[in-house]
Order: structure tokens, then sequence, then C-alpha cells
């Protein structure tokens, strides 16, 4: 977008009704990327309508026993998904915030793809100056643009009263685990449940000009 090289893009979805305002949202999303000649690799988490391919998104004892070694090799269920991450240069998040959090799928998700040796890894001692400010190596250093949509219940107010806790893990979590300059492009829709449909409509088209632009 606006001139820039084409990038690969993962985007994730997490939304468990296919004719869901998220879906279409992504939808958008996607449009906006393709538009702008980007590479877009999607998934969608709870898989197809049936819900067939759906993400496990439970860590394992094995997954979890093997964090003290550092290099957690991905189970044989996420490694495609693992590989996607880390062949991605974008990533893009498209979920409802429901309780101030991602749903719980996506969280898993972020639980089981971001492994030690390969989102990040602990410093050693003599490394102390490399770390970020989360105390991480990062290791997914290629993304360099994270972009998020989500829709909201609660007013702007209230989510910001009550903590956006999946922006704050996105944005402060995963975030320096990317490339240092990585950009993030945020769009909210609040109040979704009485939002009328012109609104909603023009959300989606903002959707897919910011992507174009991404």
């Amino acid at each position: 977008g606006a001139g820039g090289a084409a990038l690969r893009v993962l985007l994730v979805q997490a939304h468990p009704l296919r004719d869901s305002f998220s879906h279409a949202l992504a939808d958008a999303a996607q449009a906006g990327l393709e538009d702008a000649g980007h590479s877009v690799d999607r998934v969608a988490l709870y898989g197809d309508a049936d819900g067939d391919g759906a993400f496990q998104p439970c860590l394992t004892a094995e997954e979890r026993a093997a964090y003290p070694s550092g290099d957690v090799a991905p189970s044989a269920d996420t490694r495609e998904m693992v590989d996607k991450l880390r062949q991605a240069d974008a990533l893009v998040f498209v979920y409802p915030t429901w309780w101030f959090n991602v749903p719980a799928i996506l969280k898993g998700f972020v639980d089981r793809t971001f492994l030690p040796g390969t989102a990040f890894r602990l410093p050693e001692p003599a490394e102390d100056g490399s770390a970020t400010a989360t105390g991480l190596i990062p290791g997914l250093t290629d993304i360099r643009k994270v972009g998020c949509v989500s829709t909201y219940g609660a007013p702007r107010r209230l989510v910001f009263l009550a903590g956006d806790n999946g922006r704050n893990m996105i944005t402060r979590g995963l975030l320096p685990l990317f490339d240092p300059l990585c950009t993030v492009l945020w769009l909210g829709l609040y109040e979704m449940d009485t939002q009328p449909a012109s609104a909603r409509q023009a959300f989606a088209r903002q959707v897919r000009a910011s992507f174009r632009d991404f």
C-alpha cells in the first residue's frame, strides 16, 4: 500500500459464525490488502462452517514442559501455522472483543504458536542490553506491520476504563517480538450491537480503505 513493497500477510480471524459482521470485516480487510497487491494467507481459527479444521487452542503439557529448554518444537497440529507465522512480514487480527479481551481461541493461538525459539528467546547473561522491554529477545523480526480490526459491544469510554486487554496483549506483549520499527493499525467499532446498518457499512468501507493503504 501507499507505493510500498508487496507484503506477505497472515490474516487471522476469530469468530465462530460465518455470517457475522466480524467475518465480513475480515473479508473487507482481505479485499483492501489484495487491492494493494499484497499476498494474503487467511486463517479462520474456528474452521469451516461445520467446525472442521478448527484450531485447538489448549497449550499441551508437552509444549509447556519444553519451555525451560528455550526452544519449543511446534506440535504436529500447529507446525503449519507456525511456519505461516515465520514466513509473514505482516500480521492482521480480526476478532470481536468479548469481556474486554480476545476470544479464547485467539489467546490459544498466541499460546501455541508464539513459542520460545520461534517468537522469542530468553537472553543470555551477556545479552542483557539486547532484550526488549518485555525482557525477551525478539524472534519474528520479519513482521513489520500489524493490523487489528475489532468490534466492541461497550462504548469506547467503558472499554478505556475497564482496559482493552486484547489490544494491550497485541500492542504491548506481542509487538516487541517484531521488527523494532513495526507499525500498528488499529480499527475498532464500539457499541456495535446498537449501530445502524449504515454505520456498520461505513466501518466496513473504512476497513477496506485502511488496509488498501496498509
